[in-house]
Formats: structure tokens, sequence, C-alpha cells
């Protein structure tokens, strides 16, 4: 055997392990979740003299009716209108602000306090936009709603009251509702692994005790926390994992109300799901750069500490799957014969990450009463396929936050319906890499083709979509969006 095969199959053995790791963390949220009592948390019924004054931003760009629908959402909450504050703040084209805010305040009721503000630049993209809005209020308590969320009336009576009751709690994050979720197999599939990261994840964190991710909407923050753990800051991608690790690392704690539905919009193409979950995996990779050695420098207990790296470093599949194949193919190609260890751990990580990724996204359908839908078993199976087809965007995703663009931020927020990207099709390389991969194996090892249906499904199936709705004509209805990353 020679030293070339050696080397790389004891690099596969490594990439195994660490697949592995993660894979592992999905059944142990998934035991916590079944087994850990529910934390108890307080929601106490406060008379209207009691209640704070609460700041609701609306981060807005380019949004139309939805920054309308949003606005009006939030200026029929339940609350004293002497101590309910709304900003829309408004980051889109300097010719349709005041457009907008004819049209939203044709909408809201007369004597809302809201205010529609654009600053000078993007400094900071949403993260910079909001800290503007801090900067023109002084409310304790801060609500957070992107464009595509429409709250119900009842949403600050039921998570405001927590953090009144417990000060050392720096957010409450309602559960996402998906309003779009039957448009396509798409967000259906969305849907099934957004409800599992809500009804398994966020829940089991919340009742182990472990640190948990604010989602950058639909929750409300305590300023006081926010200033305390340095403010929102533009450096990643992401924001609300940014400041929620800085919370944690302050001592703060952040809660869940599974209870408490947002209903939000899913990304309706391909594309739009493709450049979403990229720039998602981008910034997971920025903070865990930024503050993983904050967090093995804290005080924290060891095994917070672990909680942390496995929570942020799940960007990491991605890459890890894409080193995988590359390994495994290479192999191929020199014709190397697998070490006996080698060989048995890959079937073992193949089966096990299949089995703890559909358990998990079948336990978040069981928790919300889903579990004997229609087409369940289907949307099971496209929720292993589809963002098998993302190994390619958020691998480069990866690279590029590490070593190709650092410091690039360009910040391309989420397509809505009737939106598409400029230029054309965005899924050639995934189309490309899922024809030839099939046609490698067969070449090469006819035997290991089964082990990358997968993949060659999901690259194929996010290639060809991305072609399909690139291919769709303009219309009066369709704005085309310039692609920023």
């Amino acid at each position: 055997m020679s030293d070339l095969s050696l080397i790389l199959q004891y690099a596969l053995a490594v990439v195994l392990v660490l697949l592995a790791l993660l894979s592992a963390q999905l059944v142990v949220l998934g035991f916590f979740r079944l087994f850990k009592p529910a934390p108890e948390l307080r929601r106490p019924h406060l008379p209207d003299e009691a209640l704070p004054h609460v700041l609701v931003q609306l981060p807005v760009r380019n949004e139309g009716a939805l920054a309308v629908r949003v606005a009006t959402a939030a200026s029929h909450f339940d609350w004293p209108a002497d101590k309910l504050h709304i900003q829309v703040l408004d980051d889109g084209d300097a010719e349709t602000h005041a457009d907008l805010k004819r049209a939203i305040l044709a909408e809201v009721p007369p004597g809302t306090d809201i205010a529609v503000m654009k600053r000078g630049d993007r400094t900071g993209f949403k993260a910079g936009n909001l800290a503007f809005g801090l900067s023109h209020s002084d409310a304790p308590f801060v609500a957070v709603f992107d464009a595509d969320f429409a709250p119900a009336p009842d949403f600050l009576r039921q998570t405001v009251p927590a953090l009144v009751a417990d000060n050392g709690l720096c957010f409450v994050q309602a559960r996402w509702g998906h309003a779009n979720r039957d448009t396509n197999w798409l967000t259906r599939t969305q849907g099934l692994l957004l409800d599992s990261h809500f009804a398994v994840e966020q829940e089991a964190r919340f009742r182990a005790g472990l640190p948990m991710s604010f989602n950058g909407t639909a929750g409300v923050w305590r300023r006081e926390a926010i200033e305390n753990a340095g403010g929102w800051t533009g450096d990643t991608l992401t924001e609300d994992l940014d400041l929620s690790i800085r919370c944690a690392l302050k001592g703060w704690r952040g809660a869940f109300v599974s209870d408490v539905v947002a209903p939000g919009e899913l990304p309706e193409t391909a594309a739009a799901w493709r450049a979403q979950q990229a720039r998602w995996t981008k910034g997971h990779a920025q903070c865990a750069k930024k503050l993983l050695p904050k967090v093995w420098a804290s005080h924290l207990p060891l095994g917070i500490k672990a909680a942390i790296t496995l929570q942020m470093c799940q960007f990491g599949f991605y890459t890890l799957a894409f080193l995988s194949a590359v390994i495994s193919l290479t192999l191929m190609y020199i014709g190397a014969v697998y070490l006996p260890a080698v060989g048995t751990l890959g079937l073992f990580v193949t089966f096990f990450g299949i089995g703890a990724s559909l358990t998990y996204v079948w336990l978040g359908q069981k928790i919300l009463g889903r579990d004997r839908m229609i087409g369940l078993h289907r949307s099971l199976l496209l929720s292993i396929v589809f963002p098998s087809g993302l190994v390619l965007s958020n691998a480069q995703a990866t690279w590029n936050a590490f070593f190709a663009n650092p410091k690039r931020m360009n910040f391309s927020r989420t397509l809505r319906a009737g939106e598409r990207y400029a230029g054309g099709w965005r899924g050639g390389p995934e189309l490309l890499a899922g024809l030839f991969l099939p046609v490698f194996a067969f070449t090469e090892s006819a035997w290991s083709a089964p082990f990358f249906v997968f993949a060659v499904t999901g690259l194929i199936s996010i290639g060809a979509m991305g072609f399909s709705s690139a291919a769709l004509p303009p219309s009066s209805a369709t704005r085309l969006i310039a692609p920023k990353d």
C-alpha cells in the first residue's frame, strides 16, 4: 500500500470521526428534548400600568408590501400605546424611502408611535441598522422582526413578561411558523428542517441549560444585555449568533417559548435557499473564527465549551462532507485498497449519519403533532436529499470565511416570493458535479455508486431547480435582484 493511500485513508478517518460527532450531537439533543424536563419560565400576567416600554425594530431592505405588512402587524400589538415604539429601519434604495413611509403611515392606526428611519449608509448591514435604531431610543426591551414575519397581536404579552420576571435572561425566542410551507416540495422540506431546529434543538438547549442562539427575528431582547455584551456588531454575517454567544460569555441566558409562533415565509426557489444557506454558513464560520478562542479562554465549564463549539461548528458538516467525497474519489482513482478499519468506519458513519438526521427531522414533526401528515415519508427523504445539494456552495462559503474572502461582507437578503436573481442560472456547478459523480463512480468502482446517491440526487435537484427558476421569463410581478455574494 502506497504512502499516499495511507495518508489519504488516515485523513478520511479523521473526517469521518468529525462527521460522526456532528451526527451524535443531533442524537444528544434529541435525548435532552425527550427526557429533560422543561425549566420553569415565569410569564406573569402584568397589568397595563406595570408593563415596560418596548421598542419594536423592523429592519427592511426593498421589501415593498412585506414591510408595510410587518409594520401594520406591529402597530396592532396588544400593548399600551404610550409604551409601544416602532422603528421601521429602511436600508433600501433611497428613491423608494418616501413611498415606503407614505404606504406605512397610510396603513397603521392614527396615533401609532412609529418612525420610518433611514441611515446614511449600510455599514454593518442588519447589525448596523439595528444599532442605528437603538441609538434613537432608550426603551429597556427590544423586539426584532424581519419583514417576512407577521406576529400575532399578543406576541409581546406572551414574551416580554418572561424578561421582566427573570433578570438573567438576555432574550426570549419564539418559534417560527411557515406561512408558505405548502408552496412546493422545497418549502415543505425547509419547514421540516426548521421545525426540528426549533422543536428539538432550541427546546433541548433550553431544557438542558445550554447556551442557545437568537434566530435573528421573532424574539425580544433585554437592552441591558445587548449593551453589556458589546452591542450589535457587523463583522460577521450572522449577527444574531455573534451577539448570543457574547452574551453567554457574560453569563446571560436565553429562553425559548415553543407555544408562541410567529409565521414567516420560506425561500421558494433553490437559488434563494442556496444563497441564504451559504450566507448563514459563512456567518457561522466567521463567528467560530472570532469567538471560539474566547470561549475556550473563558471560565465556562468544559461541557458548556464543548456544546458551544459543536453548536457553532455545525457549518462544518458541508466542508467535511465535501472533503470526504474528494478523498474517497481520489482513493478510487488510484485504486487503493481500504484498510478494514477505515472501510468499517465509513459504513458506520454513513448509516449513523442518515439515521440520526432522519430521526431528528421526524422527532420535530412528532413533537409538533405533524407526524401523520400526508407525504411525510417523502418529505423526510427530501430532508436528506436537498441539503446534500448545498455541499458545494456551503463548502465554498466556509472556505471564503477562513481563507479566500474572510473580510468580504456582502450581505444579500433572502429573496422573497416574486423575486429572482438577475444574471441567469445559479446552479451550474451543482448540476455538473451531480452528473459527474455517478459516471466516475461507476467507471472506477461500480460498487461505490450507491454511497453517492444522496449527494448526486441533491446536487442534480438543486442545480436543475436553479436552472428552471432562471429560465422563467421576467414578468411585471417578478423583481430581478443583482447577486452580491
